[in-house]
Order: C-alpha cells, then sequence, then structure tokens
C-alpha cells in the first residue's frame, strides 16, 4: 500500500464462492495507523487517542506518558444483544478461513495473514492478567491459524502460565479485529508485565471500554469490535508459518519457521464488517508508527522514574526512518555537566536501562545527542550523528544482551544461532560538552539568523512570489 495517502478502503474485494456469508465478510480497510501526507502527519495517530488532529508527535508522547498518572478505569461489561461484535455468530463447521478474502499482502510472502492489525486477548490462568497485543499470524488451513510467538512478547509469557499447568495445547485466546482505536495502539505499548492493557485505555480515554463475553471461553473482548475470533491456542502443535515482509522492509524467501497454532472454535462479526489491514515494509506504516511511537513514550516514563536519567533526559524518540531500530535521546547539556561522568559511563548506563529491559528487545542502537537537536527531526537528527561521533571512538557496543530476531542483520547473519548482541550505543554529544555547558558552536544554516533578519527575507520571498 502506498503511505502517506489517504486511508485505502477496498469494497469490490474478490470473494471465494465458500464465503458463508459474502455480504458481511468483509471489506478491508488500511494505512489506519500511517502517516498523512498533509497538514499534521501524525494525525491519525492522535485521533486514535482523541486527540486534534494536529497534536504534534512530541505532545502525543507526553499524553500516553501523562495518563499513567490517572486512575485506571476499569471495562464494563455489556450484555450480548447490545454488542455489535456478536450481530452474526459462526460455530464449527460453519467456519472456513480459508474462503474469507485475506490478502496476500507481499508477493513472496508465505501465506495469508489475515492477522496483521488485529488484537490477541489471552488471560493467565488465575485471571489476574489480561494482555492485549499484537502479533502476526496467516491463515493455515480451514479452522487454524499460526503466527510468531516469541518472548519477550506478553502473549508468550501468559501463554507459557498456561503450560506451568499443564494446558499448554489449550490456552483460551481471542484475536479482535477493529477494535477501539486507543485499544489498539495500546496493544502495541511495551507496558510492564502484569498489567493488562484494559484499565490503562480507559484512563487514555477518560470512560471505561465497553466489553462482552466470548462464546467459547470466558475472556472479554470489546463489544464495538468488527470480528471476534475465539478458541484455543496449542503451543506443542507447531505448523509452518512464513516467510513475511515485516518492518523492516524485506521479505526471505523460504525462511518460514515452525509456529504455535490457534484453532478458531467461533466467529463473531458486526453487520458489513471491516477488516483492517497493516502492509509492513521500507517506512512508514503502523509498525513503525506504532511501535515507534509507544516504545518511546514507555521509555520516557522509565527515564522519569530513573533517579539519574530523570536529570538528564529531555526526549525520547524512534525514528521510523531507522526502521524502528534506532532509539534517539536528547540530552540536557547543562544537567549531564553536573553529573560529572564521562563518556563510557552514560553509555553503560543506557545500555543497562534499556537493553536490559523488554521496551528495549526491538532497538539495536541508541542515540545520544545534545539538547540543541530536535529528535522529531530526522534530517537534524543525521546530521548530529553524521558529525558528532567518531565511527568505533564514540560508539559502544554489547554483546551480553538479547538481539532482535527480526532485524534482517540479526536473521539473516550468524547472530541468529545466539540472538545476543549487535547491540550499540553512539554517543553523539561532543566531547568538551562533558564538561563545559557553555561550549558554544554556530550551525551554518537558515535557522542560526537573527529572527528580523529571517522575518525579512521570508516576507520579501513571499513578495516574489515563492511559497
Amino acid at each position: 500500500m502506498k503511505t502517506n495517502f489517504p486511508f485505502h478502503f477496498f469494497k469490490n474485494l474478490k470473494k471465494p464462492k465458500g464465503n458463508i456469508d459474502p455480504d458481511n465478510l468483509f471489506d478491508i480497510v488500511g494505512c489506519i495507523g500511517g502517516l498523512r501526507g498533509f497538514g499534521n502527519d501524525h494525525a491519525r495517530i492522535a485521533h486514535h487517542l482523541g486527540l486534534n488532529s494536529e497534536t504534534h508527535i512530541k505532545q502525543i508522547l507526553d499524553h500516553l506518558v501523562e495518563a499513567k498518572k490517572r486512575k485506571p478505569i476499569p471495562p464494563i461489561r455489556v450484555s450480548e444483544d447490545s454488542a455489535p461484535c456478536k450481530e452474526n455468530i459462526l460455530r464449527g463447521d460453519q467456519i472456513n478461513l480459508e474462503q474469507l478474502p485475506a490478502p496476500y499482502l507481499h508477493e513472496e510472502d508465505g501465506g495469508r495473514y489475515i492477522q496483521t492489525y488485529g488484537m490477541f486477548i489471552l488471560q493467565t490462568p488465575d485471571k489476574i492478567w489480561t494482555n492485549w497485543s499484537i502479533a502476526r499470524a496467516m491463515i493455515h488451513d480451514e479452522n487454524h491459524l499460526t503466527g510468531l510467538l516469541v518472548s519477550p512478547q506478553h502473549i508468550r509469557r501468559v501463554a507459557d502460565q498456561w503450560k506451568t499447568i499443564g494446558r499448554e495445547n489449550s490456552v483460551p485466546f481471542a484475536l479482535c479485529f477493529g477494535v477501539p482505536p486507543a485499544s489498539i495502539l495500546i496493544s502495541s505499548m511495551p507496558i510492564p508485565e502484569g498489567v493488562s492493557e484494559t484499565d490503562y485505555v480507559g484512563s487514555i480515554v477518560g470512560e471505561p471500554i465497553q466489553v462482552v463475553q466470548t462464546e467459547t471461553n470466558e475472556l472479554e473482548v470489546p463489544a464495538e469490535s468488527e470480528i471476534v475470533l475465539e478458541g484455543t491456542l496449542d503451543l506443542d502443535r507447531l505448523e509452518l508459518e512464513g516467510p513475511f515482509g515485516e518492518m523492516h522492509g524485506y521479505v526471505f524467501p523460504g525462511t518460514g519457521h515452525p509456529c504455535p497454532t490457534y484453532t478458531v472454535e467461533a466467529m463473531s462479526y458486526r453487520n458489513n464488517a471491516i477488516m483492517p489491514v497493516c502492509n509492513p515494509g521500507i517506512c512508514t506504516d503502523e509498525t513503525h508508527t506504532l511501535i515507534g511511537s509507544l516504545i518511546s513514550a514507555e521509555v520516557k516514563q522509565l527515564c522519569r522514574d530513573h533517579p539519574i536519567l530523570s536529570k538528564i533526559v529531555i526526549d525520547t524518540f524512534m525514528p521510523y526512518e531507522s526502521q524502528a531500530l534506532w532509539l534517539a535521546f536528547k540530552i540536557n547539556i547543562e544537567e549531564l555537566v553536573k553529573l560529572n561522568t564521562d563518556s563510557k559511563s552514560l553509555a553503560n548506563l543506557f545500555a543497562k536501562e534499556i537493553y536490559g529491559r523488554k521496551v528495549g528487545a526491538s532497538t539495536q542502537e541508541i542515540i545520544l545527542v545534545g539538547d540543541d537537536i530536535d529528535i522529531f527531526n530526522f534530517k537534524k537528527l543525521m546530521w548530529a550523528y553524521v558529525t558528532r561521533h567518531t565511527p568505533g571512538d564514540d560508539q559502544y557496543f554489547y554483546d551480553e544482551y538479547a538481539a532482535f530476531p527480526l532485524a534482517p542483520f540479526i536473521s539473516q547473519g550468524p547472530r541468529i544461532k545466539t540472538k545476543t548482541g549487535g547491540n550499540c550505543v553512539t554517543d553523539c554529544i561532543f566531547p568538551i560538552q562533558y564538561r563545559d555547558p557553555n561550549f558554544r558552536f554556530v550551525t551554518c544554516d537558515f535557522e542560526s539568523y537573527d529572527s528580523k533578519i529571517r522575518d525579512k527575507i521570508d516576507t520579501n520571498w513571499q513578495n516574489y512570489g515563492y511559497h
């Protein structure tokens, strides 16, 4: 799908003759969380949270962080009669996933990926922790899906708790498509283990999410969902999954892997159901905007709670152009000098606090820049990156932390055997800035001129007819 375009809404899908309800199953919408090509490019992310379309990404991240201070608002359970997702219900032999108009998203994908922008729901056996998360899944046969289920994903952590009680072959699950926008957004966020997304979503939108019980188990799903698949997950039944064109922009043919299977026992859906789809690839799409933004917000919260990082970290951001593999930090130089530290010690601190936690699982390089850099402007970030560190001298490498196996240089390199290392901290702060907060330099760009001169030039250029 093209990026920075209006929503892609496909209404005339070729629906197989075996589709049991072709009028309702289903139309497809794409690029729901992508960037816009006009106005505020993050408007769609803002709308996911009920914010004004002009809200800047920095304010979006701050909104997510501030919401954690609010009182959690638990969901409320509604009756089946008032739940739109229960307008139609299929069970058993009525279900044939292969007859649904699920797309091949990339030419070399290993199958039809029906699950790219839906939300899995799993609950621990003791019912204390309910996890909402996004994990890819493809159609295996008429009533089975197969998909990635790897650590440190919370969906895997929850499933493993069922394994400890001997229920690894029958883990209850639900997979919900077209859920309330804030719900799908937060299901991408690496919030702490044991914290249920349901209450956090309520605090963000200011009201409880309405949920309804599933047909085959005791899970609760958003009542406003477009489509709900439910049944049991079998950790021991492995079927070939993939390859798939992931968030880093590659498909590697012939690289599928055995993955656990989901048996779909019931399917409920709205009239005129709409299936949301994310088609990942070279940036920018939802895998970058959601993962990048939400990791950034969670890391900012981590820094606020840290006794040292809270003093020096101004902003954090995972630039989309890095395919969500970099994590940039804007450092308060004046406060940095007060720490009386050095480059290596600072790098070690960031590596420990980020790479040593789940929130850093998909990050392979941390970039530190001074407070004159707008880290939300990739052009400025790259300028600092290429001019303010000496390759090798100002880079620190860590082999003791887990690598992100989906990163192409990991999956296609020797580190895939151990799935460790390849982590780096690149310090783009001039050495003298560790000692002298008043170290001065002038940048050679238009913004470096006096504001009166800039205003005069802008006015003259407008008079010349330039925009």
